[in-house]
């Protein structure tokens, strides 16, 4: 979607929010924060009538702030409350509203959904009841969330319990991409539960059987430590979980006649693992196991771009130093974080991934279209991307990239997937079937 489109999407969203915030009874012309029980009580009387769009106007006004940390935070504990009590497709469906009017939400949308799954779940709950309860809003941080706050409940990780996980929530081979979001989420649950301690999660992702299901849980552990040892990026979950431990003890401490509650707040001391190195910008996987460094390329982008302050230039520079094994998924994360960078700006994006070495920029454009696919699941965002890309190598590996992101999305469902890369136009149909492992037409 254009930045234009998205800027009209955003002026009308603005104009009718301010009608629902005069609806909600709130004082509109004083705009000011409502205090603690009075936001209570209006986040209760919203979610009762299912109104998002005046939950987000609320979100709004309550977190304005010329400070971004504090304004993040603020809009973290919105959603840390919003969540509880089965309120987890309001949150959801109130940070989707927010987020088509503010870039700033957008672009922290997936921290958000983190948030929005640690707090839907509390121990006693039926942690696939929640878990499907979340949907794929900002890259499915939802479905992650919940599955942090699982592992994280007993202070201790059972293999038996971690393991038998993702079977209970997402056992149907229809359900691939519902699978993948549940074991990619064991890979953050561990790094979390461990103390960001990236090797010991490693191991635990080994822990799984299945090579698959072992990859993606090396990437969740990965995406984990790059978004953890940001500035304060640790302090979101922990945060999120103590706020959560402490409203469900508080909850006990009233329901049992002063019993408290279990805590399910990690116990964690100082991180001794080294998850950023300054003199390194392919570190850690320049320093981890072989057989972890594809999912750990594949997450790298932000860390190389933090390194080159955000050029790209530099960025391609960084993976044509990488080994040609690994050098297609090092381009392939740049283009992911050229997605969240342009906030789905299609020439930005453009842009950013023609740098570097042509014989690996088609896969910065893979990494492009996946993540606009893996941030709404609609392949036609995907395939209108595409469409903007001039022709060539990267506007057809592009479209292959389509069809492997349909092929997740409906795996078993084949004429399915042959009506969605039949939307791909004239020049972009076979490249979508090769991917989508349909035969060329």
């Amino acid at each position: 979607m254009k930045r234009e489109a998205r800027s009209e999407k955003r002026a009308a969203w603005t104009v009718g929010v301010a009608v629902v915030t005069c609806l909600v009874g709130a004082a509109c012309a004083a705009q000011t924060p409502l205090t603690p029980t009075a936001l209570s009580a209006t986040i209760d009387t919203l979610a009762t009538r299912g109104d998002s769009a005046g939950l987000a106007t609320l979100a709004h006004r309550q977190c304005r702030s010329d400070s971004t940390e504090v304004r993040r935070t603020c809009l973290e504990d919105f959603f840390v409350g919003l969540a509880a009590n089965g309120r987890t497709g309001m949150a959801l469906g109130a940070l989707a509203q927010l987020g088509k009017a503010h870039e700033d939400v957008e672009r922290e949308g997936h921290g958000y959904t983190h948030v929005i799954g640690i707090r839907a779940w509390k121990p006693g709950d039926d942690v696939s009841t929640v878990f499907r309860g979340c949907n794929g809003l900002y890259q499915s941080g939802c479905y992650h969330g919940v599955i942090q706050s699982y592992l994280t409940a007993e202070g201790t990780l059972d293999s038996t319990r971690a393991v038998t996980l993702c079977d209970a929530v997402a056992s149907d081979v229809k359900e691939l991409w519902l699978r993948f979001q549940c074991v990619h989420g064991l890979g953050h649950g561990f790094e979390m539960a461990l103390n960001w301690d990236l090797p010991a999660a490693l191991t635990r992702c080994d822990w799984l059987a299945n090579g698959w299901d072992r990859e993606a849980c090396y990437g969740g552990a990965f995406m984990e430590n790059a978004i953890a040892s940001m500035a304060g990026g640790h302090h979101v979950s922990v945060r999120a979980l103590e706020k959560s431990s402490a409203a469900n003890a508080a909850a006990d401490h009233s329901a049992h006649g002063g019993m408290a509650g279990m805590n399910h707040a990690p116990a964690l001391g100082a991180i001794t693992f080294k998850m950023r190195d300054s003199t390194d910008a392919l570190y850690p996987c320049s320093a981890t196991e072989p057989k972890y460094r594809s999912a750990c390329y594949q997450l790298q982008g932000g860390i190389i771009l933090a390194s080159t302050g955000g050029r790209f230039g530099l960025a391609t520079a960084a993976c044509d130093k990488v080994g040609t094994q690994w050098r297609p998924l090092c381009y392939q994360s740049l283009g992911t974080n050229a997605s969240g960078m342009s906030v789905q700006n299609n020439d930005k994006a453009i842009e950013y991934c023609t740098n570097g070495d042509p014989a690996y920029q088609p896969y910065c454009f893979v990494g492009v279209v996946k993540n606009y696919i893996d941030v709404t699941a609609k392949p036609a965002d995907g395939i209108a991307f595409c469409q903007d890309v001039p022709p060539g190598k990267n506007r057809e590996q592009c479209f292959v990239a389509v069809g492997e992101q349909i092929v997740v999305l409906y795996p078993t469902d084949v004429p399915r997937r042959e009506v969605l890369c039949s939307e791909a136009g004239l020049d972009g149909v076979d490249n979508c079937r090769r991917g989508a492992a349909l035969p060329p037409k």
